[in-house]
């Protein structure tokens, strides 16, 4: 299995997604997810990654550490900073249709 996608107002995932590491793509786009897990990183392989049209607050700074993502997005959430951590994905080539949220965006400065 490389790809998977959920759909249909899902709220949480289970623990043992986290467990494929051999994906490449997770679609989920269009469910009511308000925040991804750290263990996000242990996916390592993941180069397509579509968390739009959810309720996403924040992204949690372990997706930094996927840093074979190609592909990252984050449309239509209510996103109000992305983390530095972000700043790891050096083969991310999209970053797509990423709205900010009440006209204000932080970006979050790595020390």
């Amino acid at each position: 299995m490389e790809n998977v996608r959920f759909a249909g107002g899902i709220t949480n995932l289970s623990p043992s997604l986290w467990h494929f590491g051999h994906l490449t793509r997770l679609y989920l786009r269009n469910n009511q997810l308000v925040s991804l897990p750290a263990d996000i990183a242990h996916l390592s392989n993941l180069v397509h990654l579509d968390v739009s049209s959810n309720k996403l607050q924040s992204l949690p700074p372990e997706l930094g550490e996927v840093v074979s993502l190609k592909e990252l997005l984050l449309g239509n959430n209510h996103l109000g900073h992305l983390p530095c951590e972000l700043g790891r994905l050096f083969q991310l080539q999209k970053l797509g249709e990423l709205y900010v949220c009440l006209g204000v965006m932080e970006l979050l400065t790595c020390a």
